[in-house]
């Protein structure tokens, strides 16, 4: 899968867990950070490196069903993708632009972790 569909099936699979809670297996959810982690694999870099480990941490967080420390996660994701795709600007794809959008939606998603839950379920 090439990164432009990876951002773009993030950015849905993010806003159908919220829009439909409860509907979407903790697998999938993991299954969607283990890509991303394996995407990075070996692209190199500092900043790569730390998303790589805050995706790791994320997958553990998950996995617990700690919501502080997902959005927490999530915030700090969002933040630093959006900071990367900030330099990002060509006329040949729109990369930068659906990393833009990524960064926003995670940052979206950490505030509505930080929402108090109407249902016990988890969030992917």
């Amino acid at each position: 899968m090439n990164h432009a569909s990876r951002i773009d099936k993030t950015v849905r699979n993010i806003y159908d867990t919220f829009d439909n809670p409860g509907a979407n297996p903790l697998e999938a959810g993991l299954g969607d950070i283990d890509s991303w982690i394996d995407a990075l694999d070996g692209l190199g870099g500092s900043a790569l490196n730390g998303l790589q480990k805050e995706l790791r941490n994320l997958r553990s967080y998950v996995e617990r069903d700690d919501r502080p420390a997902i959005a927490a996660t999530l915030q700090m994701l969002g933040t630093e993708t959006s900071r990367i795709a900030s330099g990002m600007h060509s006329l040949t794809d729109n990369t930068g632009d659906q990393l833009r959008h990524l960064g926003q939606t995670l940052v979206i998603a950490a505030g509505n972790l930080k929402m108090p839950r109407a249902d016990s379920a988890k969030i992917l």
